[in-house]
C-alpha cells in the first residue's frame, strides 16, 4: 500500500509538467511562424520585382534602335511631340502595373535611385548605350519590428534586369 501511495503522489506532482512545457514552447513556435511568413513575403517581393524589371526592359528593348530614354522613336510614339519620353511613357507604367497586379503598391516603385536627380542621371547614362538596356527598380519594404529596432524597419529591395536591344 505504501508503495502505491508514493507512485500516485509522484504522478500528481508531474500532472502539470506537460502543460507548462507546452506553454513555454508555444510563443517560440509562434515567433518562428511569423518569421517564416515575413521571409516568405520578402522572397515573393523579390521575385515580383525581378519579373517587373524583366517586363520593363523587354518593353524598352522592343523599341527600334536609336530610341533612348530621351528620344521617342517612331513607330512607338510621335517624335515631334517633345513631351514623349520613352522610359517614362512606356517602361514605368508597365513596371508599376506588374507590381500592382502581383499584390504590391506599384506607386512605391523607384527607378535606378530613390531621388529624381539620381534617376535622371542614371537614365541618361544607361540610355546612351545603344546595345544593352538595364532597368533597375527599388521598392521600400517595411519590416514589422515595432519599437524594438525602428532604425532597421525600412529595407530597400532592389531588382535589375539587362537585355540586348533588338536590331
Amino acid at each position: 500500500m505504501n508503495r502505491n501511495f508514493r507512485h500516485a503522489n509522484r504522478r500528481r506532482r508531474e500532472d502539470g509538467q506537460s502543460l507548462l512545457e507546452f506553454a513555454l514552447i508555444v510563443p517560440v513556435l509562434f515567433i518562428m511562424l511569423i518569421g517564416v511568413a515575413v521571409i516568405a513575403q520578402g522572397f515573393n517581393l523579390q521575385m515580383v520585382l525581378y519579373g517587373a524589371a524583366y517586363e520593363g526592359v523587354r518593353v524598352w528593348a522592343k523599341n527600334p534602335p536609336g530610341g533612348d530614354g530621351n528620344n521617342c522613336t517612331p513607330p512607338a510614339c510621335n517624335a515631334a511631340n517633345r513631351d514623349s519620353v520613352n522610359f517614362q511613357k512606356y517602361v514605368m507604367p508597365v513596371v508599376r502595373q506588374y507590381v500592382t497586379n502581383n499584390g504590391f503598391d506599384g506607386q512605391r516603385v523607384s527607378f535606378f535611385a530613390e531621388d529624381n536627380r539620381g534617376f535622371q542621371n542614371s537614365l541618361n547614362i544607361i540610355s546612351n548605350n545603344s546595345q544593352v538596356l538595364t532597368v533597375t527598380i527599388l521598392y521600400p519594404y517595411e519590416l514589422p519590428v515595432g519599437n524594438f529596432a525602428s532604425s532597421f524597419s525600412r529595407v530597400l529591395v532592389r531588382a535589375s534586369c539587362s537585355m540586348k536591344r533588338g536590331a
